[in-house]
């Protein structure tokens, strides 16, 4: 069970949307889906080694958020998946079918996520946008994230 596990009601009707799409906390059992799902979108940058395995040793973390939207017939139609870093929160992945974009679930998506990490203590979000994703880049700015000036990003894979 994750910290966010007890916090949020299972499954929220998204109204706004033109085709009815019901939101739910994402478990370890969806791993296989949510890796198909993601791996549609280049935009996601979705690492080659994040495969279901993987992903479902990260939904099982106590620091884990991640939700699912779906459609009437079950298809996921939108996820999102982040985490917390002490006072900070990140969101790795999110994605909205194309049908599904501009009405609504990739920001009910990230109003949970960023329920979640509030709720536990998370105090600020960061998340990483490829420079060449200028849709992804409208969609953050519209959801209150702007690039940090003074900072550079350094990683590596271990």
């Amino acid at each position: 069970m994750t910290l966010f596990a007890e916090q949020y009601n299972a499954a929220v009707s998204l109204a706004e949307c033109s085709a009815p799409v019901m939101l739910r906390r994402t478990t370890a059992k969806d791993a296989q889906r949510l890796e198909r799902f993601f791996r549609q979108f280049e935009e996601v940058s979705f690492c080659q080694w994040q495969d279901a395995k993987c992903l479902r040793g990260v939904l099982v973390q106590k620091t884990t958020t991640a939700f699912i939207a779906l459609d009437v017939t079950g298809e996921i139609v939108g996820a999102v998946l982040g985490g917390m870093l002490g006072s900070r929160g990140t969101i790795n992945h999110l994605a909205v079918s194309p049908l599904y974009r501009s009405q609504g679930v990739g920001q009910r998506l990230v109003e949970a996520a960023s329920a979640d990490m509030k709720r536990v203590g998370v105090l600020r979000m960061f998340l990483f946008v490829d420079d060449t994703n200028l849709a992804g880049i409208r969609f953050w700015s519209a959801q209150g994230f702007c690039e940090p000036r003074g900072e550079t990003t350094f990683e590596r894979d271990l």
